[in-house]
């Protein structure tokens, strides 16, 4: 894109303005030229020009005045003073100011001209880093991942609008006054990326290879929990690193609910045999560990099939669920209960010996036996207790409760055997 270069020139001496204004119409693209500073300060606020170039005593309003004025209105407007004195109140006046070039009378066109020229690359420069800031903004607001970039002291120096506005912040600076570190918003979560306490938390993420557990939580502007995976490049050129934050909330959603749905019976919504199966191995290792105690009731449900060909298939299934739901409301808490299959129902109790089982067995078949069920309907199971041994496996563990849970139907059933 071409820079079309406004010039505003400003002399009160029309010799000097006539052979200058020569030699600026070939350095810019427009060239608007005053008498006085009044007259300047008018045309400058018309026009807003790139580059003022101004005398300094001038009738009506000089041009130190002139220029304090554009000053107020552009901080950073270039301008070169033109003068026939070099009287150092003016100097200063001149540095105070900032302004780009102080140049004596008479003019060396030369140097007037490279410094001219030497504005004009500073302002090319400028547009065009401006320019790429827009398009970068513009192809980073149709993202919509979050998106920000860290200097070689973990501040943030670009961020995107998905940025800002999950922070609910105006712009960076804001940000980084008032949070200071983005670590800092890290929350702790299942499956999820947390610091450790004794380390930074970017040195921890770069240590973290497996691009897996490179998931982080964050709570947004209304203190809503969200899930992202994080995924960044460091520009060894710059020492900078460039972050994008992909939000995976409701895949994570899906992803616990199908976990959860895979340990989770079906009709009866309590634990299924696998998750129970799993929790044998969890329980058995712990159990080692800590030289506890471990054991095990199997119950199953007397005469079901009478239920079944009685009352049918969905008074059945009634009877499973109110049985699932009446043990799970008054088990104790580091119990594991779910169904094994059909109306056979399993109980792991830690920390719990063959007596304290036979106490928590013998509770469950009293509470059973006097609960009214479906319909009015009422029922009895039988109980098989085993404790873990030290020479015991998972399937002997289990084989020794289901050979008692026989023996408990066999003997008349509403029975707890051990």
């Amino acid at each position: 894109m071409k820079e079309n270069i406004v010039l505003l020139y400003v002399e009160d001496e029309s010799e000097i303005r006539t052979n200058t204004v020569r030699l600026l119409e070939h350095l810019c693209d427009e060239l608007i030229v005053a008498s006085d500073g009044k007259e300047g300060l008018s045309l400058y606020k018309k026009h807003k020009p790139h580059i003022v170039i101004s005398d300094i005593e001038m009738p009506i309003m000089n041009g130190v005045d002139m220029c304090r004025a554009i000053k107020k209105i552009d901080s950073n407007q270039h301008i070169i003073f033109t003068t026939a004195h070099s009287d150092s109140i003016y100097f200063m006046a001149a540095i105070e100011m900032q302004i780009d070039s102080y140049i004596l009378k008479p003019i060396e066109y030369n140097l007037l001209e490279n410094k001219i020229n030497s504005i004009k690359n500073q302002i090319i420069i400028k547009n065009r880093l401006k320019e790429q800031k827009i398009i970068c903004n513009e192809v980073t607001r149709f993202q919509n991942n979050i998106l920000f970039v860290l200097d070689d002291n973990s501040k943030i120096i670009f961020a995107n609008e998905k940025f800002l506005e999950f922070f609910s912040i105006d712009n960076i600076k804001s940000f980084n006054d008032k949070y200071k570190d983005i670590g800092n918003h890290f929350i702790k979560n299942s499956g999820c990326f947390y610091p450790k306490k004794d380390k930074y938390w970017l040195d921890d993420l770069n240590q973290t290879k497996d691009e897996k557990r490179r998931v982080v939580s964050l709570k947004d502007k209304d203190n809503n929990l969200k899930v992202f995976v994080i995924t960044f490049n460091e520009i060894s050129e710059t020492n900078h690193s460039v972050f994008i934050l992909t939000e995976i909330t409701n895949l994570n959603r899906e992803k616990n609910s199908l976990k959860e749905n895979v340990y989770i019976d079906a009709l009866t919504k309590v634990p299924n045999r696998l998750y129970i199966d799993k929790h044998f191995t969890t329980e058995i290792a712990k159990k080692d560990r800590e030289n506890t105690a471990l054991s095990l009731i199997i119950l199953d449900i007397d005469n079901f099939k009478n239920f079944n060909d009685t009352y049918g298939h969905l008074v059945g299934d009634e009877i499973l669920v109110g049985l699932s739901e009446y043990i799970v409301n008054n088990k104790r808490k580091i119990d594991i209960f779910g169904r094994w299959g059909g109306e056979e129902f399993m109980m792991l109790l830690p920390n719990t010996a063959l007596e304290g089982a036979k106490v928590v067995a013998e509770k469950f078949r009293k509470l059973i036996e006097e609960y009214i069920f479906y319909n009015g309907l009422k029922l009895t199971c039988s109980f098989g207790i085993s404790e873990f041994k030290e020479y015991d496996s998972k399937e002997s563990f289990i084989q020794r409760a289901d050979d008692a849970l026989y023996m408990s139907k066999r003997n008349g059933k509403n029975r707890v055997e051990s």
